[in-house]
Parts: C-alpha cells; structure tokens; sequence
C-alpha cells in the first residue's frame, strides 16, 4: 500500500489539518500503531475516508501522532495531493467526520461535536 505520512509531537487538544486534492482515506494514529501499520499487521487509527477538505484532528492527548494519507491500494492506486500543518488549540474547531465513521460515532459527533471516526483494521 502506498500512503503519505507525517509526525508530529503534539500536544493534547492540539489540531492536525490535512487539505486534500480529492477525496481520500486520512488516518491518525500513534507511533507505535504506525509501525504496525506500516508492517501490515492491525493497527488502531482515528479517521476514514474523507471527501472534502481540510480535515481536521484534535489531539486527544500527548504523544508522537501521524498523518497518514492513503494513495488507494496495488490494484488501485491513487495519484492524491495531500498538505499538513500543526495548529494551537482553538475551541471552535471540531474534528471532521469520516464519510464512513460508524454510526455510534456519528451520534456521538451529533450530541458533543468532538469525535471522528475511530477504526482498527488487519492488514494482509
């Protein structure tokens, strides 16, 4: 799988934004999940896919955080443009809500504006 990815040392309530050139799968996830990521094997990730932009992430808490955008599969690769930044904490920005984020999350982002998608998935 080919993927775009950055890291951050970011702090709780911290936000990452990511700007799309077109609708895409954004995950976000800790250190030690990107390495599982990045080994094929389950990782845990907050995220979905995306289909506008900027998408953005509010730190939940202190750690080593990544961006990682995902450039479709072998048998489908996907040519996308992705852009990322590091922001202060701002009240009024609430993460962005996955296209495919389950239902009780959608509730969830309905009745506290908080929460995003959060996933966990096998590779292989």
């Amino acid at each position: 799988m080919k993927f775009l990815h950055k890291q951050y040392q970011a702090k709780k309530k911290e936000i990452i934004e990511v700007e799309l050139d077109r609708a895409a799968k954004v995950k976000f996830m800790t250190a030690m999940d990107f390495k599982q990521y990045k080994n094929g094997r389950s990782h845990k990730y907050y995220g979905g896919l995306f289909e506008e932009s900027p998408v953005r992430f509010v730190i939940p808490h202190d750690a080593v955080w990544y961006a990682v955008v995902e450039k479709g599969s072998s048998a489908a690769p996907q040519d996308v443009v992705a852009s990322t930044r590091l922001m202060l904490p701002n009240r009024a920005v609430v993460n962005s809500l996955a296209v495919d984020a389950p239902q009780h999350v959608r509730l969830a982002q309905s009745e506290e504006g908080t929460l995003i998608g959060e996933g966990s998935e096998e590779n292989g």
